[in-house]
């Protein structure tokens, strides 16, 4: 099928409206929620947005939750412009229409909008390609790919901005047969790179390659005359081969400073993250993180190189603080998905080749890091609904009981990220896709926590051993990403830091889930959460500085605006301060 049919067949499905439905409720709930948009409520379950000049209105069924304060569409969202009224399914003319309410500028507007309509286009071609497809008793890695619905709150989340739809077909991980990245060899001399303690930096290239590619990488390079100790092992994206690499960084090719040495033996396919790809030939090998410099949930997927020289450090004292840390029960000691290694070529042309574009992290598999026969779940599997309708986990709350169930979750998954903050002063970045639930039957038992390079705060005034040696983020970097830093003083910042991702992306969802597939009432769900805190902190009054000094139960949380980001990329944006669902006496709608 030709491109131009492709498109032509996907906008005329009814997996286009489910997936333009998707995105306009996402969008309308974050501009509310981080209060981009005056709205006004006619009625009780009735919002309404009033376009200037007043003769165009967006309405729709809608509830508040007090958790956070989120406003939840639960219907089609209306457009009733002189006196016709159709469902709203264009998030480019919702964006146009409402915008002068948000004093915002016309690029940011326009980067936005092309950023939503090319999430609705790839949603629509997803669900086309994987309605009906059953995933509850598939392994790790297949769940891991095969799931569908990506970021449940940011209205980009399927953008892949230097995607098209045949990219999208070929490399996303819903979508993608197994492929074999490129391998290059880069000069040492001319990267950034990190390695664990526990591998030789001598001998690295044979630690990180399986034989085949090993044999092929000397080979190549002994052919060509160049010593392999003055080389080190840099797999390549196929895509990001052909847009960026073959294009821009060639008179390194002509100089030898890279080398190219061949298609990886093994097949590997993406995983939730797109650049993160599982092998699929030796599942016990490594997982691969490479740079895409492709836009996802309005980020750059490249890999910045000081966080590929912290990669490495980061995991082993993290592994080496998890150890020294007391996991009292019902709490389960977390299993770490080691970063082992990160090579990040730099460029003799700063400033013009695209920064961070050639990197590649090494981290453990989670089927090479599952003990003994615990089964392992990504846990933004938890709100899935499965091709046959019912949700993935539905038969498990069937057995246990839902709300057994949960506080045996919150004891074994979330409280674990709680206690390394209050015990030893770390906060990490645990929104589902971080988070991978161990459990056994389908009871929790565990959770495995990762990607460290870029995911962890600290200050040195709380921790019990000191950090190792790190590289902070260059100036140019910080300018474009204000929020990539490692180090901070303030421990409301660090609380936050840590229940944004844990609560507010995750559980926060899991509870909305509940409510509307599980009956669970939201009410319910947040009291048995402040129960399992509670009932934490009194088994454990030595931490009770800890406890006051990073108070999880604080009556405001303070929430990252994502959207409003993209509305206003060069101000400085105040966090959304919300209503803390864990303090005491939340009443949750």
């Amino acid at each position: 099928m030709d491109a131009l049919h492709a498109c032509e067949v996907l906008v005329s499905s009814p997996h286009y409206v489910e997936a333009s439905r998707r995105v306009m409720r996402q969008l309308l709930e974050a501009l509310v929620f981080e209060q981009q948009l005056p709205v006004t409520w006619p009625r009780p379950g009735r919002l309404q947005i009033e376009v200037p000049g007043g003769k165009t209105l967006y309405t729709c069924a809608a509830t508040r939750e007090v958790a956070f304060d989120r406003v939840r569409v639960l219907g089609p969202i209306e457009r009733s412009c002189a006196r016709k009224q159709d469902e709203a399914l264009d998030p480019a003319l919702f964006l146009a229409e409402v915008a002068p309410l948000m004093d915002v500028d016309a690029a940011a507007v326009q980067c936005f909008a092309a950023e939503l309509l090319a999430t609705q286009l790839k949603h629509a071609q997803t669900l086309q390609a994987r309605g009906g497809e059953v995933l509850r008793h598939a392994d790790y890695d297949t769940v891991e790919a095969r799931l569908s619905h990506g970021h449940p709150y940011h209205p980009g989340f399927k953008s892949r901005m230097g995607f098209d739809l045949a990219d999208n077909a070929q490399f996303s991980p819903e979508l993608a047969r197994p492929f074999s990245p490129w391998l290059l060899a880069a000069r040492r001399d001319r990267c950034v790179w990190s390695a664990s303690a526990t591998l030789d930096p001598k001998d690295l290239w044979r630690q990180l390659l399986g034989p085949e590619d090993a044999a092929q990488y000397q080979a190549v390079l002994e052919q060509r005359g160049l010593a392999t100790d003055d080389y080190l092992p840099l797999p390549v994206h196929p895509w990001q081969w052909r847009e960026v690499i073959a294009l821009q960084f060639h008179p390194a090719l002509a100089r030898a400073v890279l080398v190219p040495i061949g298609r990886m033996a093994a097949r590997y396919r993406p995983q939730q993250s797109i650049r993160t790809l599982a092998n699929l030939d030796n599942p016990l090998g490594w997982t691969l993180k490479l740079s895409m410099s492709l836009v996802n949930t309005s980020t750059a997927r490249v890999l910045a190189p000081h966080t590929v020289a912290n990669a490495a450090p980061i995991s082993d004292w993290l592994q080496r603080r998890v150890a020294d840390t007391d996991w009292p029960a019902p709490l389960a000691s977390p299993t770490l998905l080691h970063e082992r290694a990160g090579v990040s070529y730099q460029s003799e042309h700063p400033g013009i080749a695209p920064y961070g574009a050639l990197a590649c992290l090494w981290r453990e598999s989670v089927p090479r890091r599952r003990p003994g026969a615990r089964r392992a779940l990504p846990m933004s599997a938890l709100c899935h609904i499965d091709g046959d309708g019912r949700p993935l986990i539905a038969p498990w709350l069937q057995q246990y009981g839902a709300e057994a169930w949960l506080r045996q979750l919150l004891d074994r998954a979330f409280l674990p990220v709680l206690h390394l903050l209050w015990s030893q002063g770390i906060a990490l970045e645990s929104h589902a896709q971080n988070m991978v639930l161990l459990h056994a039957r389908g009871w929790p038992t565990g959770v495995m926590l990762k990607d460290f390079h870029d995911g962890v705060r600290f200050s040195r005034r709380w921790l019990t051993a000191p950090p190792p040696p790190l590289q902070p983020p260059p100036p140019e970097h910080a300018r474009i990403n204000p929020n990539s830093f490692l180090e901070c003083d303030v421990a409301d910042e660090l609380r936050d830091f840590t229940l944004d991702a844990l609560c507010f992306v995750n559980l926060a969802e899991l509870a909305w889930c509940w409510t509307r597939d599980h009956g669970l009432d939201p009410q319910r769900f947040w009291q048995i959460a402040r129960l399992a805190v509670t009932e934490h902190q009194l088994r454990h009054r030595e931490l009770a500085p800890a406890f006051a000094r990073f108070d999880v139960g604080a009556p405001t949380l303070a929430i990252e605006p994502l959207a409003a980001r993209r509305l206003h990329p060069h101000g400085d944006l105040p966090y959304r301060q919300s209503p803390n669902p864990l303090a005491a006496g939340v009443a949750c709608d």
